[in-house]
């Protein structure tokens, strides 16, 4: 059963360049389970010590060799907590796109870090670009949905760069009509947003930039929860008190988006 566990996924954007930022905050909101995107780490410099020593085991999955180190991605829990048992590394019938699935499972809480491909328009122009997308969005569907067995408490937290607010925009990532149905079609297979659901009469997200003062705008990352875990919900936010300089930590860089959190009850 969960009970008052919190779950939160952040970018980072390069964990080196973050990590005291990314253990600050830690220490200030205590989640029990992180997922992490974009470390930009090889394996073998991912700090998984550093990490322990803030309290916090960790599962990194990075394809060395790629570009970016395949961008990586990993999933964080506190160690006073279940021990995380990995379940998948890698989406199914991926290739060439980088490592850009993880998925554990702590407690009865099955918990995926995910990035989805952005694409690259400026090397596979904007068909290219939008087309290497719809293609990992619909690989993600087929795997979530050959899952028979998935328990019934799940989560997808990440980047799934897509924005739903607005009309659709065509010729601009991120906000054509065709991303969107993907996304959609991954909520058909019984997933609620949670940030969503817990803010639904207003704009849910934030601008991406690094200028803090723009008002929120448009949301790329979400958590995803089964029903069982959205029937659990009671609280979920942007934590933009984490992007902008800390006082303590004068000089950090901040990463370019902010943590999203959730925060689910007991029955």
């Amino acid at each position: 059963m969960i009970a008052e566990m919190r779950v939160a996924t952040w970018c980072v954007g390069g964990i080196k360049a973050r990590l005291k930022y990314l253990c600050h905050w830690l220490a200030s909101r205590k989640p029990d389970v992180v997922a992490l995107q974009k470390p930009l780490a090889a394996t073998d410099k991912f700090p998984a010590d550093a990490l322990r020593q803030a309290g916090y085991e960790s599962v990194f999955y990075s394809r060395d060799g790629e570009s970016n180190n395949g961008w990586g991605v990993a999933v964080l829990s506190r160690m006073n907590g279940p021990k995380p048992e990995v379940m998948q590394r890698g989406l199914p019938g991926q290739r060439d796109r980088g490592a850009r699935l993880l998925t554990v499972r702590t407690g009865d809480l099955e918990f995926s870090s995910v990035y989805a491909p952005y694409g690259n328009p400026k090397k596979l122009g904007f068909d290219g670009a939008l087309k290497r997308k719809i293609e990992w969005l619909k690989l993600l569907h087929k795997h979530l949905g050959r899952r028979s067995t998935r328990p019934e408490r799940c989560v997808l937290a990440g980047d799934f760069n897509v924005v739903s607010d607005g009309g659709p925009v065509p010729g601009i990532l991120g906000l054509t009509k065709e991303e969107r149905e993907e996304l959609d079609r991954i909520l058909g297979l019984g997933f609620r947003d949670l940030y969503r659901l817990r803010h639904s009469r207003g704009r849910d997200g934030y601008n991406y930039g690094f200028n803090i003062h723009n008002p929120v705008s448009a949301r790329l990352h979400r958590i995803l929860g089964s029903c069982d875990v959205a029937h659990r919900l009671r609280e979920a936010c942007v934590d933009l008190e984490y992007r902008k300089e800390i006082p303590e930590l004068p000089g950090c860089k901040w990463a370019q988006g902010a943590p999203v959190i959730v925060d689910l009850s007991c029955e």
